[in-house]
């Protein structure tokens, strides 16, 4: 049962988690937030995690807070960025996606089912985010050290992670058909990898926020 914890994904976040603490000091500003933001995350995971294995109830519901949670608090850090432009529209979306995910939650797929249509479109939304802050820091006139700079850490991993997962729900009922026929869980392994270079961005992200604001 505690390996079906500590998997790849539960190390990545601890680790993320244990390098903001250390990493994310009070001058960081709005990004001392990831600690409570990851600290959340595991809370979820490890409820998500005993329900299933001890309680052997749904947890679903729980997934679903973290997905209500997570999208919001995202696209707040990228509004805080002091080169972004669409402040407003960014507030927007995230309003539009609180709305139309608890109306899914309540009215559609029922918050005890997982919201398989939020997730999806949380994954959109993001990739959408992070491509446009991409492309605006990648054609901006001004020098700058992109390696050395937290945002595109953020942005970079927020891209790659929500595309994988794009295409990891694209062929959700095909991964599996092969697990019940081989049991190789393709789907952990390649969810896994995901949240091992998303967590691994933001570490970065926390180091290079850490150096900028020394």
């Amino acid at each position: 049962m505690l390996a079906a914890y500590f998997n790849m994904t539960g190390i990545a976040e601890w680790c993320a988690f244990i390098a903001s603490i250390f990493l994310l000091k009070k001058r960081t500003g709005i990004w001392r937030l990831f600690i409570l933001f990851l600290l959340f995350t595991i809370i979820v995971e490890t409820i998500g995690w005993h329900a299933h294995f001890y309680l052997q109830k749904n947890n679903n519901w729980i997934f679903n807070i973290l997905l209500l949670v997570a999208l919001p608090f995202l696209i707040w850090i990228f509004a805080k960025e002091p080169m972004a432009k669409t402040k407003t529209k960014l507030y927007g979306i995230a309003t539009l996606f609180i709305i139309a995910s608890l109306i899914d939650m309540f009215f559609l797929e029922g918050f005890v089912n997982y919201a398989a249509y939020c997730e999806v479109s949380e994954d959109i939304l993001l990739a959408a985010v992070a491509c446009f802050f991409l492309y605006n820091i990648l054609t901006e006139e001004v020098f700058r050290d992109l390696f050395q700079y937290e945002y595109f850490w953020l942005a970079n991993g927020l891209l790659f992670y929500s595309l994988g997962n794009i295409v990891l729900y694209s062929f959700l009922n095909g991964l599996r058909d092969f697990y019940q026929a081989t049991c190789i869980n393709i789907y952990s392994e390649i969810n896994g990898g995901l949240n091992i270079l998303f967590y691994g961005s933001l570490t970065i992200a926390f180091l290079c926020r850490n150096r900028a604001t020394k």
